[in-house]
């Protein structure tokens, strides 16, 4: 199997491939870091007066091929940032834990928090932020964080619908976790590409990327945004 015919768009050291993620991982060779937002707002809700556990069989099972994933194809010394909440902190930090015992194994390290200057859902409490896990692999160390980086993220993010998306990331904080992670020339892998925020991230630090989006409509906004000569954002 090859990548060709998964293949979106291609320029200027950004690749858009369209498909399942695990099917375009399985032969995706290399990259050095991950910044992606995966679909965690379908768990750990209730739905039709039912519960749903964000460790529900199908979701544990399919997130654990996910992390295999990405962890093969960044290595040992990759790193990266994972968007995900409360309720899925913890389901998602399974994923990456090893089925034998072993300490050589990608681990969410910490939690970030962006504060979007704003309530957002939530009740009697409104939420006002989004948590991004830090992953790193066994051998990953951190040259490009400073060990006095806060991890809470002040920035403006409208909570509502957006221009590209309805789970749109900021392109400014992404852009933090893109230098976070990475050097420039260095290759970002987004699984869970949405509309190409993490893309344009990459593209204006002058780091390669990799977006894998299973949906066409969202591969062709990704498109139209990398394509400007102007970013928009």
């Amino acid at each position: 199997m090859n990548l060709s015919k998964y293949l979106y768009y291609e320029h200027d050291g950004i690749t858009i491939y369209k498909g399942n993620c695990l099917d375009v991982m399985n032969v995706i060779e290399s990259a050095q870091a991950i910044v992606t937002d995966p679909p965690f707002a379908f768990t750990g809700g209730i739905s039709n007066g039912r519960s749903s556990e964000c460790s529900d069989q199908f979701f544990a099972y399919w997130w654990r091929d996910v992390c295999k994933g990405m962890t093969r194809i960044c290595g040992p010394m990759g790193s990266g940032f994972v968007w995900c909440d409360w309720k899925t902190a913890a389901a998602f930090a399974a994923g990456f834990a090893p089925e034998e015992q072993t300490y050589d194994f990608w681990r969410m390290s910490q939690m970030l928090f962006h504060y979007r200057e704003m309530p957002g859902m939530g009740r009697p409490f409104r939420s006002s932020v989004d948590m991004i896990a830090y992953i790193k692999g066994p051998k990953h160390r951190d040259p490009a964080i400073p060990n006095t980086t806060h991890n809470l993220i002040s920035s403006y993010w409208y909570y509502g619908k957006h221009k590209y998306h309805p789970s749109e990331k900021s392109p400014e904080v992404a852009g933090r976790l893109i230098g976070w992670c990475s050097s420039e020339g260095d290759t970002i892998l987004d699984p869970f590409m949405g509309s190409g925020t993490t893309l344009v991230a990459a593209k204006q630090l002058r780091r390669k990327a990799i977006g894998i989006e299973i949906e066409e409509k969202y591969c062709e906004i990704a498109k139209r945004r990398l394509a400007q000569e102007v970013l928009d954002l």
